[in-house]
């Protein structure tokens, strides 16, 4: 089974912790959570509460839950684990062709695929109050039924709006305007915020500063 991302059929560079090849073969006829995120990331760490909490209580209905992170550092990946839990499954894809093939502009991307496999919604960034809409979708897609178009949120309008910085290399800037998340008021001060540091430290793009130290 393909994933179906934007009508193309896409097959994922996905490893386990061992580094034996996930696919998503294994899981033809369930719903899937597919939600990929970063160890640096401060809304990934919150949400995975949630998604621990949906594995919990819809695995036995049909949902599959997988967490998907881009990150090259091992050690990075077994500190956030440590600290934040997982009980659904984790894979990796350090070469990142995964998320260039997802368009991840964000972290977290919370991907739902119904049961062949297809993409049938998009939430971006890590506002929890996108956790009820992600788990009424989900509850719709396992009853059989179909997401409404407009299902999702969607944050960035692209790479580009980024500075081309792939969004899973975005805890070398490590600013909070990175990860997207928010309220659109919260989001324009940050991108102020950045702005004024990008432009101080020399550039005005991400050759410049951004650290986020200060």
């Amino acid at each position: 089974m393909l994933l179906m991302a934007a009508g193309l059929a896409v097959a994922l560079s996905m490893q386990d912790a061992r580094g034996a090849p996930v696919s998503l073969e294994a899981y033809a006829g369930r719903v899937v959570v597919l939600d990929v995120w970063a160890p640096w990331c401060a809304p990934c760490r919150a949400s995975f509460p949630f998604l621990n909490d949906l594995n919990a209580r819809y695995a036995s209905q049909g949902l599959a839950v997988i967490g998907l992170t881009l990150e090259e550092d091992e050690e990075a990946i077994r500190a956030f684990l440590s600290s934040v839990p997982a009980s659904f499954a984790i894979a990796r894809d350090p070469s990142g062709r995964s998320g260039d093939a997802l368009g991840i502009v964000a972290m977290p991307t919370t991907l739902l695929l119904d049961p062949t496999g297809r993409v049938v919604a998009r939430f971006e960034g890590g506002d929890p109050g996108l956790h009820p809409r992600i788990e009424a979708a989900v509850r719709t897609l396992l009853a059989g039924g179909e997401l409404p178009a407009g299902t999702g949120s969607v944050v960035a309008a692209g790479r580009e709006a980024t500075g081309g910085v792939k969004a899973w290399e975005r805890g070398l800037l490590a600013d909070p305007i990175m990860q997207l998340g928010g309220d659109p008021l919260t989001r324009l001060m940050r991108e102020h915020v950045h702005a004024s540091k990008e432009g101080a430290a020399g550039d005005g793009g991400t050759a410049g500063g951004g650290c986020g130290c200060n």
